[in-house]
């Protein structure tokens, strides 16, 4: 939180700065129809701004369910993988299967969700124990295997989307188009207002509401204003959430 609010007034600073050395080189025309379109560009601008925001907090709603999925899914393959063992009468199989779940997950304990690809090998070893399980004498260990090779295609989909929205972004034409708007806005502005001290205030104000919108959707749109820190504990709680045996506790 610390470092958020001194990157926030860093940027404040920065962005106030430009905007007053801007207003300060350029007004003082009061061009006739300035006001007229500083209105129409800035309602366009605000709307770009909206929509590629709430694009974005959309798509954040639809990373967090695409956890909660992988983490039920995860949850459900060691209830399933328990109960095929004792079926199976193949309880060294499950500790590995377990192990290698708890490992997984442990790693959130050190890695933040930004590096969350970097837990790919340890997910590949949880899906590599189901896989290669072979053995199966009972019609009930048929049933319980297809379903844990269901879940855990499922939880592999899961992982794919989270991967596919981390990465997601504004494509370059959104940008194209946000950025003329709010150069044609910053420009329009800063010609339209008199040189005197409180036009070119109002000025260096609507010039830093600009930049300032334009580095929110972009720390939106990369996820850096969200709170990421939320989905590496959804991982780290979830240890305790697996219900784990006593006995069965990772050592």
């Amino acid at each position: 939180m610390f470092k958020r609010i001194v990157h926030f007034l860093l940027h404040l600073l920065a962005i106030g700065a430009i905007s007053w050395v801007l207003a300060m080189l350029t007004t003082g025309h009061q061009l006739e129809w300035g006001s007229a379109t500083t209105i129409l560009l800035g309602i366009i601008f605000g709307l770009l701004v909206t929509f590629f925001i709430s694009n974005a907090i959309a798509r954040y709603n639809s990373l967090s369910d695409a956890v909660s999925v992988e983490l039920n899914k995860l949850r459900r393959i060691h209830h399933l993988a328990r109960a095929f063992s004792r079926s199976e009468n193949q309880i060294p199989w499950f500790d590995l299967v377990r192990e290698a779940i708890e490992s997984y997950l442990h790693a959130f304990e050190v890695l933040p969700f930004q590096r969350y690809d970097d837990t790919n090998e340890m997910f590949r070893r949880i899906t590599q124990q189901l896989y290669g399980f072979d053995k199966i004498s009972s019609k009930k260990g048929e049933l319980l295997f297809a379903e844990l090779m269901t879940i855990s295609g499922q939880a592999t989909e899961s992982r794919q989307k989270i991967h596919a929205l981390r990465v997601e972004r504004m494509g370059i034409w959104a940008w194209g188009v946000l950025g003329s708007i709010a150069a044609a806005l910053i420009g329009v502005t800063l010609i339209s207002y008199g040189d005197d001290l409180v036009n070119r205030y109002i000025a260096a104000a609507v010039v830093a509401v600009v930049l300032l919108l334009i580095d929110f959707v972009y720390m939106v749109d990369t996820m850096n204003v969200l709170d990421n820190k939320r989905f590496t504990k959804k991982y780290v709680d979830n240890i305790e959430r697996m219900g784990f045996w006593p006995e069965e506790k990772f050592k």
